[in-house]
């Protein structure tokens, strides 16, 4: 059983699920949030769409398109575009020990 709060514009929302596939939906949909929040609020030079983010770090759109597809956290605002946030890369990339 786990319990999760989201807070969203001011709005919290406790969820207690035993439900597996939703527990990591909600994470995945909060994760989504902390990073739209971050792009918003902080609008970091480094990061943003996919080839921003690939010259942030000095490589090619392709390797960050793999990184994502390996499961690097992004968000997609308006349904064309994965927006990143430098430290989550960072961290992403520390964690998962990947090298640029």
């Amino acid at each position: 059983m786990a319990n999760l709060t989201f807070n969203v514009a001011g709005v919290s929302l406790s969820i207690n699920t035993a439900d597996a596939d939703l527990i990591n939906e909600l994470r995945r949909f909060n994760n989504n949030l902390e990073i739209v929040q971050e792009l918003f609020t902080k609008q970091q030079p480094n990061g943003g769409n996919i080839k921003d983010t690939a010259q942030s770090f000095g490589v090619s759109p392709a390797v960050v398109t793999g990184w994502i597809k390996n499961g690097m956290p992004f968000v997609d605002i308006d349904g064309m575009n994965k927006y990143l946030i430098t430290s989550s890369v960072k961290q992403w990339l520390e964690e998962n020990q990947t090298s640029k």
